[in-house]
């Protein structure tokens, strides 16, 4: 069986290679970059996650691993890792090491994806107007409604105890306070609350595409709507996040 080849590969695929783990090794976290005489220089190698030219006994060891493209070459294929860990996993190869790898560049995906469509869909300005309303309220804004019962119905045994918790108090102690600001908002701009409802079970349904696990859909939703609203308050977000939810347009 003839060897293939090791390509060089292209500035643009090293820079996003390097770019999608922050410059930093996934594995031990050591900078893949270093600066001297002014100049920046590498100090990382780009790794095939499935070998590129497997040995007899590495072909056998993988053979019913999954693979994350059937071109060897492919950036799915590939991981910017620091000499020393390219080194360990290369030597000696272990079935173990290599579905760690594959389960690292999966997360690694993931957030690229996550990322992009947090940048490709939208929400409307004004849910920014309700996250500035959130973390300025105060005690006397607050109106506690009953217990959410109907959370209990919609949240299943893939979200933590702890998130559950967070979002049952953060409907009982601000649905109706969000749903007022959003009854404001709709005043001053007609069908924009409708537009944040459809938005917010548009991102919902996308995310429900990729897997079922709530707690990561939960954790999803809540960075979208702080990314988008340009607030730096999680806590406001998961407040938003939880109006929804129980307002039906999340875990319908």
């Amino acid at each position: 069986m003839s060897l293939n080849k090791r390509k060089s590969f292209s500035e643009n695929i090293n820079i996003m290679l390097v770019g999608e783990v922050s410059a930093k090794c996934p594995k031990c976290r050591r900078p893949l970059m270093y600066e001297k005489a002014k100049t920046s220089n590498k100090r990382y190698e780009l790794a095939h996650i499935y070998p590129l030219n497997p040995k007899p006994q590495e072909l056998e060891l993988l053979k019913e691993e999954f693979r994350l493209s059937d071109n060897v070459d492919h950036p799915d294929n590939l991981i910017a890792l620091c000499i020393l860990c390219h080194t360990e996993f290369d030597n000696p190869r272990t079935a173990e090491g290599y579905r760690e790898m594959v389960a690292l560049k999966q997360s690694i995906m993931e957030r690229n994806r996550q990322s992009k469509l947090m940048d490709e869909y939208a929400i409307e300005n004004e849910i920014a107007k309700i996250i500035d309303a959130l973390e300025h309220v105060s005690d006397e804004d607050i109106e506690l409604s009953l217990e959410p019962k109907e959370l209990s119905a919609k949240i299943n045994d893939t979200m933590t105890r702890l998130t559950k918790n967070r979002i049952k108090e953060n409907v009982s102690n601000y649905f109706s306070f969000v749903r007022r600001k959003l009854q404001l908002v709709e005043a001053e701009s007609p069908d924009s609350s409708m537009m944040i409802s459809l938005q917010v079970k548009t991102y919902y349904l996308l995310q429900k595409k990729q897997t079922q696990n709530q707690q990561v859909i939960f954790k999803n939703i809540v960075e979208w709507i702080r990314h988008r609203s340009g607030s730096e308050s999680d806590e406001a977000s998961e407040i938003i996040a939880s109006f929804f939810i129980q307002n039906c347009e999340i875990f319908e």
